[in-house]
């Protein structure tokens, strides 16, 4: 073998070297590998509609919303400007709207964040009524909205503030929790 034919040899053999460190290297950077820990996305929607029924096929919600991202590992899903459709006791419509929602699980509680409305939309004007909070846990399995923030509730009849408040839907009661302050407008 000459001279230039082993050089040539260990020239091939140390850039094969260099190249294989180099890819392994690139390939276990932290910024380019997943852990199992990490969240990776399972599904993505854009403007897209759930809809969630009873057994009977009758209406439990209705969600639409910008986008939905749905977290593979922990089963989590966050939404994008969503839109809740559900129905009271009496089966009148309520709509929650928010600029963000989180849902931890399947079927789990769903928690609207920053500027969150409740309108409910009745058969009389007396029994319409909007609601203002910054956040909201929907509970879908028991029918449930309550908030630990502050809130105003309107409707014809007037105004009520306060901190805090549960209510199930299937109820006519809404409690709100502390630092109650109440506005009535008169009879017509």
């Amino acid at each position: 073998m000459n001279r230039n034919g082993f050089f040539f040899l260990v020239f091939a053999i140390i850039v094969a070297v260099g190249f294989t460190w180099l890819n392994s290297t690139w390939l276990t950077y932290k910024d380019f590998v997943f852990n199992k820990q990490d969240k990776q996305i399972d599904y993505y929607l854009s403007d897209f509609t759930i809809l969630n029924t009873y057994p009977n096929g009758s209406l439990k919600y209705l969600i639409k919303g910008q986008h939905l991202v749905h977290q593979q590992s922990t089963s989590a899903s966050k939404i994008i400007k969503p839109a809740i459709e559900a129905r009271d006791v009496d089966n009148t419509k309520i709509f929650i709207t928010a600029n963000q929602a989180q849902q931890a699980r399947r079927n789990g509680p769903i928690i609207l964040e920053d500027t969150v409305e409740v309108i409910k939309e009745g058969n009389k004007e007396a029994e319409n009524f909007k609601l203002l909070t910054s956040d909201l846990t929907y509970n879908p399995n028991n029918r449930e909205i309550s908030t630990d923030k502050e809130l105003s509730f309107s409707s014809i009849t007037g105004e009520l503030k306060g901190i805090g408040f549960s209510t199930k839907l299937d109820e006519q009661e809404l409690r709100i929790l502390k630092n109650v302050q109440a506005k009535f407008n008169p009879a017509k």
